[in-house]
C-alpha cells in the first residue's frame, strides 16, 4: 500500500469511503469487508489520495501564522503583528497589532491572549451592526458569544444564543455583516429553505458574494495552533 491510513469499521456502514485531512488519511468501511478487496481498491485510489494530500497541505500553508510572519488579517487587511512590552492594542490607522503577554510567542497561552484581543475587536464592530439589523429585521437574540469554531461562522440557537466565530475579525466588514444577517434571519426561519433565503436576500442582496468569499477565502482566516 502506497499510503498510510487509519481504518474505521462500522456495522451500520454499507460502502467504503476515504477522508483526507491535515491529521492524515481515514478509511471508513463496513463490518466484514474483504481485506484483499479493500487493499486493491485503496491501491487504485493512491493517485487521488496523493492529490488530496497535496491540496490539504497547500491549504495549511495558507493559514495565518502571525507569531512567525509578523502579519495578521484584520477586517480583510494585512496588519503588522508584534509582541508589545507595554499593552495590547490594534491601531487601524497604522494597521498594526501589538500583543502584550507573558506567554512564549506562539505558545497556547500567547494564542489565547491574541484571541482575547481579537474577540474584543470583533465585538466592538458587531455590537452596533447587530443593533441595526436586529431592529431592521425584527429579530431578537438573548446572548452574544464570540469564540473560535472549527466548522461554522455563526449560529443562532433555539434559546436565543447568537454565536459568532472569532476568526471573522479577519474578514472584510461586508462579509461580517452578511454573517450577522444570516444568523438573525434564523430568528424567523431555522431551516435553510426558500423562505429563509428570501429574508437574507431582502436585507443583504449581495449575500452570494459574501458566501463565495467565505467558501474560497475562509481558510485564510484561520490562525495556526
Amino acid at each position: 500500500m502506497s499510503f498510510d491510513y487509519q481504518l474505521s469499521i462500522s456495522k451500520r456502514r454499507q460502502s467504503v469511503a476515504i477522508k483526507v485531512t491535515a491529521d492524515g488519511v481515514k478509511v471508513f468501511a463496513p463490518y466484514g469487508i474483504d481485506k484483499l478487496w479493500l487493499d486493491a481498491w485503496l491501491k487504485s485510489k493512491s493517485q487521488w489520495v496523493e492529490s488530496k494530500k497535496q491540496s490539504v497541505s497547500a491549504q495549511q500553508q495558507r493559514i495565518q501564522a502571525p507569531f512567525d510572519s509578523q502579519q495578521i488579517l484584520i477586517f480583510g487587511e494585512q496588519y503588522k503583528f508584534e509582541c508589545s512590552q507595554s499593552r495590547s492594542y490594534i491601531d487601524h490607522d497604522t494597521q498594526c497589532v501589538g500583543l502584550k503577554t507573558r506567554a512564549q510567542p506562539g505558545s497556547e497561552g500567547a494564542r489565547k491572549a491574541l484571541f482575547k484581543l481579537l474577540n474584543q475587536t470583533l465585538l466592538s464592530y458587531v455590537t452596533p451592526v447587530l443593533a441595526e439589523y436586529s431592529q431592521r429585521m425584527s429579530s431578537q437574540y438573548q446572548e452574544l458569544k464570540i469564540r473560535e469554531y472549527k466548522r461554522r461562522w455563526g449560529s443562532l440557537s433555539s434559546n436565543g444564543t447568537l454565536a459568532l466565530n472569532s476568526l471573522l475579525v479577519g474578514a472584510p466588514k461586508w462579509v461580517i455583516d452578511y454573517v450577522v444577517v444570516h444568523e438573525l434571519a434564523h430568528y424567523h426561519v431555522m431551516a435553510h429553505n426558500q423562505a429563509f433565503w428570501q429574508i437574507v436576500a431582502k436585507h443583504y442582496p449581495n449575500y452570494r458574494e459574501a458566501q463565495a468569499y467565505l467558501r474560497h477565502q475562509g481558510v485564510r482566516l484561520q490562525i495556526e495552533k
